[in-house]
């Protein structure tokens, strides 16, 4: 049986889906790529712990993203900005605040933890734990299911900017792009 695994894009818009219809989501946390070679570097040079080499979303901290309050002062992103973070990353500016990453596009920014705790599902199978993959990705019946926390590089929340001029503030360190890496 060929069962295809929904894209990052795809598990993105069903939690927000999720979070739109029932105002929440129950889809397991998951990863949305490798943490990319300027935050491992900048990490590596200024001992910044990174809790993993990827980078994870939560349906939890999409909801914080979407939330009420965020509306109102007209501060939440767009779902499609949301769906699109994965990749457009990439072309966005990353700081660093002195405790979190920030990717900026000029207009919203996404605020990453390097070393986030967080409780998530895991299954035991030959003493090693690994996180849950999503039911319809499974190709072997669950093994026993508990419940650790893990520490991850995480997506704790995304708003819209208030200021333009708040990377200009000393606290926040522009990090250039490694013209040695690919």
């Amino acid at each position: 049986m060929d069962t295809e695994t929904p894209s990052i894009e795809a598990l993105i818009a069903a939690v927000l889906a999720d979070i739109q219809q029932k105002g929440y989501s129950s889809i397991q946390p998951f990863d949305i790529g490798e943490v990319e070679q300027r935050m491992m570097h900048f990490a590596e040079v200024n001992s910044i712990a990174l809790g993993s080499d990827r980078l994870y979303i939560s349906a939890k901290q999409l909801q914080h993203c979407m939330r009420a309050s965020k509306l109102a002062k007209g501060l939440v992103v767009s779902p499609d900005e949301l769906i699109l973070f994965p990749t457009s990353r990439f072309q966005m500016e990353l700081y660093y605040d002195g405790e979190c990453f920030i990717y900026t596009d000029g207009q919203s920014k996404f605020i990453i933890h390097p070393n986030y705790k967080m409780k998530v599902a895991t299954k035991q199978k030959k003493r090693e734990a690994y996180l849950t993959i999503p039911e319809r990705e499974q190709t072997e019946p669950m093994a026993k299911v508990s419940r650790e926390i893990v520490k991850l590089v995480n997506l704790i929340t995304a708003t819209r900017i208030k200021d333009p001029a708040e990377f200009t503030l000393p606290k926040y360190i522009k990090i250039e792009t490694d013209r040695n890496s690919k």
